[in-house]
């Protein structure tokens, strides 16, 4: 007797539409995008940052160095000098305006003081705002005299000589007066102290 098998009947998986694979496959393009887009703005994110923080001026220190006190002024040839007499001796403003001239300094009028005061100390060294250095810079040759802002223009320099005034100050002092070095700082938060100008 012969037996017959029956061949197992093999069964296929049934098939997904197509309209699926392509939606799945859409999707995972979506997701992959997705992720880089993310990465690519992290990594640009911080580059960005980076480049910001090396852009962004980094504050200087504050620094002190060492000034000598001529630095800040003019050479007396560029110091125009008028010379009054402001006392009752007659000539001194011609012989002081003689001697400022030995000193480098360029002279403009010689006068009795046009203000019509009576100095009895040194000097007065009347100046506009424009002026402030050049008048610094006298005082330096003139000891005693008293600073005078005036409201003019120009940077001229007026000298109105006092019943004390003598002579000017010898020249190695005054040398050794322009070489003295003070500190001055500079840098962000740092200010020099200036000493304002006494105003008569």
């Amino acid at each position: 007797m012969t037996s017959m098998r029956e061949s197992p009947i093999r069964r296929q998986p049934p098939s997904r539409p197509t309209w699926l694979v392509a939606l799945l496959v859409v999707v995972a393009l979506l997701v992959v995008v997705g992720i880089g887009y993310g990465i690519l703005s992290l990594v640009r994110g911080s580059s960005d940052s980076s480049a910001a923080e090396s852009a962004a001026p980094v504050p200087s220190p504050c620094v002190t160095t060492m000034v000598a006190a001529g630095d800040a002024l003019p050479q007396p040839a560029r110091v125009k000098v008028n010379v009054y007499n402001a006392t009752a001796t007659s000539g001194l403003a011609s012989k002081t305006a003689t001697i400022v001239e030995k000193r480098g300094f360029t002279i403009g009028d010689v006068a009795n003081d046009p203000a019509g005061k009576t100095i009895t100390g040194v000097a007065q060294i009347r100046y506009g705002p424009k002026g402030e250095r050049g008048a610094r810079l006298l005082l330096v040759y003139v000891p005693g005299a008293e600073l005078v802002q005036l409201d003019r223009k120009g940077r001229q320099v007026d000298l109105a000589v006092g019943d004390a005034f003598t002579d000017l100050a010898p020249q190695a002092d005054v040398t050794a007066q322009l070489a003295e070095t003070s500190p001055v700082v500079s840098g962000p938060g740092c200010a020099s102290p200036s000493s304002a100008p006494s105003q008569s």
